[in-house]
């Protein structure tokens, strides 16, 4: 029977015109609904509210938003995995990234894969001296010779294993008040219009600044960018509010940014997340509203999958890192990529190392880790629910004991994920 689900499945993969319905079409169908309120070009008619734009959206990530599953599948090996499995491949990918980390820190090949940007300048833009991107895999600013073209972003490229279309995003840390005007150079230069950011973190939390307010709250007080003329190319303009909205299924606020720099307009949709702490996962009403952000930031994004999606929370790692991961895996979901998996592969873990080797420290947390697995596993038996009620019910007992477990984790791991970060915070920056 399962060598049946995978015969089919490598057919779908190989001749997409046999399915009911690919993740291209499915996010088609998504992107057409913004289009459709955005009109045929690439500007959003500001006639169009922000919430007509998302209305006819799914509100979280059920089956049915999902492609039609192959019939007598089981439930894949890396969705039984026990907690302790689970935690030696984190454990692994740990390794890994040490590995990594020290091979950059000693090497005199700037052209090495995991070379290190260096220097004071540098230094003084990061808000972690411990979280930085790779000096070959990092958003360069488009500035005149001679200045300083770093930003703390990561370009991150995922692919589809049915389609091959690539999923873009540029993974960022929270901006800093010093050089704010910089993610949005990077926004003006790295993407199409209407383009996304998300938000995944309170400006401040415990007392400390996770990321300056970078966006204009109110219509009546744009935000000035390049006053300064920092770079000496004149690329002066501002951000204006254009609309903002309460979006109750995602938790989130939305707001309907207007970039202008250099004479060129650009829309922006900012959307805040805030139920998400830091090293932590989000629990309760926010776990599914994670779902309905991940959807509401695939309508917004109405250009194409290639528009990079800019994903941040403090270190843009963290959070950044599974949101990217939780985004990817759900689309392969969506295209059945996931209905029949082989033994020996796991597709979360595997997609985190990918992730890993564009950006360190990518999913940073164990407990984000182990969220992947839970989030994935739950819409996994709830797109096959009724084809196998038994697995499905032995699985949800097995997924309830685990978070259970996971839970009583968190505070612990919560203050030995600050004390570690803040012993590697030689100072503010």
């Amino acid at each position: 029977m399962e060598e049946a689900c995978r015969r089919q499945a490598y057919l779908l993969s190989r001749n997409p015109r046999l399915s009911v319905a690919s993740t291209s079409a499915s996010l088609d169908t998504l992107r057409a609904l913004g289009r459709k309120a955005a009109g045929r070009g690439s500007e959003p008619s500001e006639s169009t509210s922000l919430s007509e734009t998302i209305s006819s959206a799914p509100s979280n990530g059920s089956s049915s938003t999902l492609q039609a599953p192959t019939p007598n599948c089981t439930l894949p090996a890396f969705l039984k995995q026990s907690k302790a499995e689970k935690h030696a491949k984190f454990i692994d990918l740990e390794w890994q990234q040490r590995n990594r980390l020290a091979k950059g820190f000693t090497t005199t090949d700037p052209a090495s894969e995991w070379a290190r940007v260096s220097g004071d300048e540098v230094v003084a833009r990061n808000r972690y001296v411990n979280v930085e991107p790779y000096l070959n895999k990092r958003v360069n600013l488009k500035v005149p010779e001679g200045h300083n073209d770093y930003i703390n972003a990561s370009p991150i490229t995922l692919v589809s294993t049915t389609s091959g279309q690539e999923r873009r995003y540029i993974a960022t840390q929270g901006p800093k008040e010093s050089s704010y005007s910089h993610i949005w150079r990077m926004i003006h230069h790295e993407t199409n219009s209407p383009a996304v950011i998300v938000m995944l973190t309170k400006t401040h939390e415990s007392g400390k600044e996770k990321c300056f307010e970078y966006y204009p709250t109110s219509p009546k007080t744009p935000l000035p960018l390049n006053a300064s003329n920092e770079f000496g190319d004149g690329l002066q303009g501002r951000v204006s509010l254009v609309e903002t909205i309460e979006d109750q299924p995602s938790r989130s606020t939305i707001r309907r940014l207007n970039l202008t720099l250099g004479g060129a307009s650009k829309t922006v949709h900012h959307l805040l997340f805030t139920g998400w702490p830091d090293f932590l996962i989000p629990e309760g009403d926010d776990r599914l509203a994670l779902l309905s952000l991940i959807q509401r930031s695939l309508v917004l994004n109405s250009s194409s999958a290639t528009n990079p999606r800019i994903v941040h929370c403090s270190a843009g790692v963290g959070r950044s890192g599974t949101f990217i991961a939780l985004d990817y895996l759900l689309s392969e979901l969506a295209s059945g990529a996931l209905d029949a998996v082989p033994d020996d592969v796991d597709r979360i873990a595997d997609t985190v190392n990918v992730l890993r080797r564009q950006r360190m420290m990518m999913v940073q947390g164990e407990p984000q880790f182990h969220f992947l697995y839970d989030v994935l596993r739950e819409q996994w038996l709830e797109r096959h629910a009724g084809q196998a009620s038994s697995q499905a019910q032995e699985a949800k007992e097995d997924l309830k004991t685990d978070s259970e477990v996971e839970r009583k984790a968190q505070e612990t791991l919560k203050v030995s994920g600050e004390a570690a970060r803040d012993a590697d915070q030689i100072a503010k920056v």
